[in-house]
C-alpha cells in the first residue's frame, strides 16, 4: 500500500506522460534485446531455472548439480508460481524479469523523489535506468540480479522514508524488504546499514527512540528468513541462507586467487573437490572451504590485504570488450564500447555527486552507506562485473542529480550575469 500511495503521489508530482513513456522505453528496449539476443539456459541461469522448476512441482529445491542451497533461493521463489501456472520456460522467466524491471524503474523514481530531486532529475534517472545496458542484458537472462536490483532499491527507498519519519511500520517494511533481499543474495547483508543510519539520524541517535523501530526491522527480517532456515535445516541438517559462502570466500582467498573468479579446479583444492563434496556433502564441503580460506588469510595477512584492495578496485573497473567481442560483429563491438562509455559517465557523475549533487546530507548519507556497504562486502570474496549491477541504479540517481544540479547552477549563473 505504501508503494502504491507513493506511486500515485509521484504521478501527481511529475509529468505522468514523461515517466510512463520512459518506463515504456525501458520495457521496449528489453523486449527488443530479448528477441535480438536469445540466451541459452546455461551456468547460473540453468541452476536458477532448475531450482524454480522443482519448487513449481512441489518438490524441495534442487539445482542442476544436485545442490539444495548453493544458489540463493529468492529468485527461484519468485519464478516458481509463474512456472506452476504457465509452465517452466525461458519466456515465462523473461516475462517475470520484465515485471521486475518495471518495478525497479518505478523504485528509481521513488528513490530520486525521496532524495528531494526535482522532476527533471527523476526523469534523467529513469532514462539512465532504461538505457543501462547491463540491466537490459540481465533482463534477457535467468539471473538473480533481476530480483536483487528492485529489492536493493526498495530497502534504500524505505530507509530514506525512515530518515524523515522513523515509524515502527516503515521500519518493519524495511526489515521485510531486507530479509527478501538476503534471500535473493547474501551480498545484501550490509544493506541493513541504510535503515539503521536513517533511524539514527532521524532520532538523533537516542537509544530509547530507536529501540522499537530497530526491533521491528529485525523481527520482520527474521520472519521472512525463518521459513528458508527451517527448509535448509530439513534438507541439510543446518539452517543457512546459502551454502556458497565458504566456497566464495575460498575462491577469493587461496594461492591461486587473483581477485576475479577462478575455477575451483584451478585452486589448490581442485583435485580433491569432487571427492570432498561426495564425502562431506553440500554443507560440509562449503564449511571446509571456509575454514581453509580463513586459515590462508591468517597465514598470509599481507597478501590477503592486497587482494582485498585489488577486489575493491575491480568492483568499479569498466567491463572492457575483449577479442571475442570484436570478433562477433561490428554491432556487438559498438554496443560494448557504448556500454563502457555509458558506465564511465555514470560513475564520474555519481562520484562528483558526492560534493555537487545538491542532495541534502541526510538522504545522501543513506544512499552512500548502501553503496559503500554493498561494495565493501565484495572485497572478501572475488569479483565478477555483474556483481555491481544491483547497486548501479543508485549511482544513476546520483549521476542524474549531479547533471541536473550542474545545469541549474549554470543557468542561475547566466541569469545573474
Amino acid at each position: 500500500m505504501m508503494v502504491a500511495a507513493s506511486l500515485t503521489t509521484t504521478r501527481r508530482a511529475d509529468p505522468a506522460l514523461s515517466l510512463n513513456s520512459l518506463l515504456l522505453l525501458a520495457l521496449a528496449i528489453r523486449l527488443a534485446a530479448h528477441f535480438a539476443l536469445p540466451q541459452p539456459l546455461q551456468s547460473d541461469g540453468l541452476a536458477y531455472f532448475t531450482l524454480a522448476q522443482h519448487l513449481a512441482e512441489g518438490q524441495w529445491p534442487v539445482d542442476n548439480l544436485g545442490q539444495h542451497a548453493f544458489y540463493s533461493i529468492g529468485y527461484p521463489l519468485v519464478l516458481a508460481p509463474f512456472f506452476a501456472l504457465l509452465g517452466a520456460s525461458a519466456n515465462v522467466a523473461f516475462a517475470v524479469n520484465l515485471a521486475l524491471a518495471l518495478l525497479a524503474g518505478w523504485l528509481v523514481v521513488l528513490v530520486a523523489r525521496a532524495c528531494d530531486l526535482p522532476g527533471t532529475a527523476r526523469q534523467l534517472a529513469l532514462l539512465g535506468y532504461a538505457l543501462w545496458l547491463p540491466g537490459v542484458w540481465n533482463c534477457t537472462l535467468v539471473a538473480r540480479e533481476n530480483l536483487s536490483t528492485p529489492l536493493l532499491l526498495l530497502v534504500v527507498w524505505l530507509a530514506l522514508r525512515l530518515s524523515k519519519a522513523p515509524t515502527v511500520r516503515t521500519a518493519a517494511l524495511a526489515g521485510l524488504a531486507w530479509g527478501a533481499a538476503l534471500l535473493a543474495g547474501t551480498s545484501a547483508l550490509p544493506l541493513v546499514a541504510a535503515p539503521m543510519l536513517a533511524l539514527g539520524m532521524a532520532t538523533g541517535w537516542r537509544a530509547q527512540a530507536m529501540v522499537a523501530p530497530v526491533l521491528a526491522l529485525l523481527a520482520a527480517a527474521a520472519l521472512v528468513l525463518a521459513p528458508w532456515g527451517l527448509a535448509t535445516r530439513a534438507m541439510l541438517g543446518h539452517a543457512t541462507l546459502s551454502t556458497n559462502s565458504g566456497f566464495n570466500l575460498y575462491i577469493g582467498n587461496n594461492d591461486a586467487a587473483t581477485g576475479r573468479f577462478v575455477s575451483i579446479a584451478a585452486t589448490p583444492v581442485g583435485p580433491q573437490w569432487q571427492a570432498m563434496r561426495a564425502r562431506l556433502g553440500e554443507m560440509g564441503a562449503t564449511d571446509d572451504l571456509g575454514r581453509r580460506a580463513i586459515a590462508w588469510i591468517q597465514a598470509n595477512p599481507a597478501q590477503a590485504a592486497r587482494l582485498s584492495v585489488v577486489k575493491l578496485g575491480l568492483f568499479w573497473a569498466p567491463n572492457l570488450p575483449d577479442s571475442n567481442d570484436f570478433a562477433l560483429s561490428r554491432a556487438v563491438t559498438f554496443v560494448r564500447v557504448f556500454e563502457v562509455i555509458q558506465y564511465l559517465l555514470f560513475l564520474t557523475l555519481a562520484a562528483l555527486g558526492i560534493v555537487r549533487s545538491g542532495i541534502a546530507r541526510r538522504p545522501l548519507g543513506v544512499v552512500l552507506i548502501a553503496i559503500g556497504g554493498f561494495w565493501a562486502l565484495h572485497g572478501a570474496a572475488y569479483i565478477i562485473e555483474r556483481y555491481r549491477d544491483p547497486v548501479m541504479p543508485l549511482l544513476i540517481v546520483l549521476a542524474a542529480a549531479t547533471l541536473t544540479h550542474i545545469v541549474q547552477s549554470r543557468k542561475e549563473a547566466t541569469r545573474a550575469a
